[in-house]
């Protein structure tokens, strides 16, 4: 089933596991994650960004989620980074079963007080939210100076708003990294001992096994993949039409991207459950 990712939350926090949170771009990116989804049979969390929908259409991805899946382990379909209420709400009139609001460069109370009318709203429709405090490097839609989650904060913030879930700021970036990253997993654990509210890490495209197994144990439920799929997407697109340069029919060489993000999309779930 297509279902909220605070019923997925709920059981990778009780099972010491994390969900995957894949991010598409396109078709074809849709079609490798759920091929990877129904191989291993692993839920997983499809996730686009405000400015994947401003391509494509708010309804598009969530539409070819549906006409695609075919059943298996169950899936949620997320809204990453949400930048306002607006984008939030018609996610959620088009079919998501999920949305992040991030008012992680707003003031505490702001950002409090923003996160708690989307959770508001989309939790009278059966609809999950996440929300963020602190902020992750290389955002896809802002940027800005990096800041760590302060665990007090963390505990009121879920308290006063109602969020189903967190991400957190630890020392993550979105895109490529440059050099070895530092990741603060003792303030995982300290935002943990806090709160229940599953927590979240961006950015970890990038990080090494055992840097994603420790803030796994640590206590983060969801982990979000951006960079390393569009990577071998980009990458096995770029052989296909290499090897085949007469080529002009995209079904003769798409299959490889598809069959590369499926590859890929797999080592993740094997990271995030084994």
């Amino acid at each position: 089933m297509i279902v909220t990712t605070s019923l997925l939350l709920k059981k990778a926090k009780a099972g010491a596991y994390a969900v995957p949170a894949l991010n598409v771009d396109n078709l074809e990116s849709v079609m490798g994650v759920l091929l990877a989804a129904k191989s291993t049979g692993k839920s997983v969390i499809i996730q686009t960004i405000p400015r994947t929908l401003a391509y494509g259409g708010e309804g598009s991805y969530i539409a070819m989620v549906r006409a695609l899946y075919d059943g298996g382990a169950d899936i949620a379909m997320h809204l990453d980074h949400g930048g306002d209420e607006g984008i939030c709400a018609r996610c959620i009139e088009s079919g998501y079963t999920s949305v992040m609001i991030d008012g992680s460069a707003l003031p505490f109370e702001e950002n409090v007080a923003l996160t708690k009318r989307v959770a508001d709203f989309a939790h009278s429709r059966n609809v999950s939210v996440e929300g963020e405090l602190g902020t992750i490097g290389g955002k896809e839609e802002t940027a800005g100076s990096v800041s760590y989650t302060d665990p007090k904060q963390a505990e009121e913030f879920a308290d006063l708003t109602g969020a189903d879930s967190l991400a957190v700021g630890v020392g993550t970036a979105h895109g490529v990294y440059k050099g070895t990253p530092r990741i603060a997993v003792d303030r995982i654990y300290e935002i943990a001992s806090r709160t229940d509210v599953p927590l979240v890490l961006h950015g970890a495209s990038g990080l090494s096994r055992e840097v994603v197994r420790s803030c796994i144990a640590a206590g983060i439920c969801k982990i979000n993949f951006a960079t390393q799929l569009r990577q071998a997407f980009t990458s096995a697109l770029r052989r296909s039409l290499a090897a085949h340069p007469e080529a002009f029919d995209p079904k003769l060489y798409l299959p490889d991207a598809v069959e590369a993000v499926k590859n890929a999309a797999e080592e993740i779930i094997d990271l995030c459950y084994s």
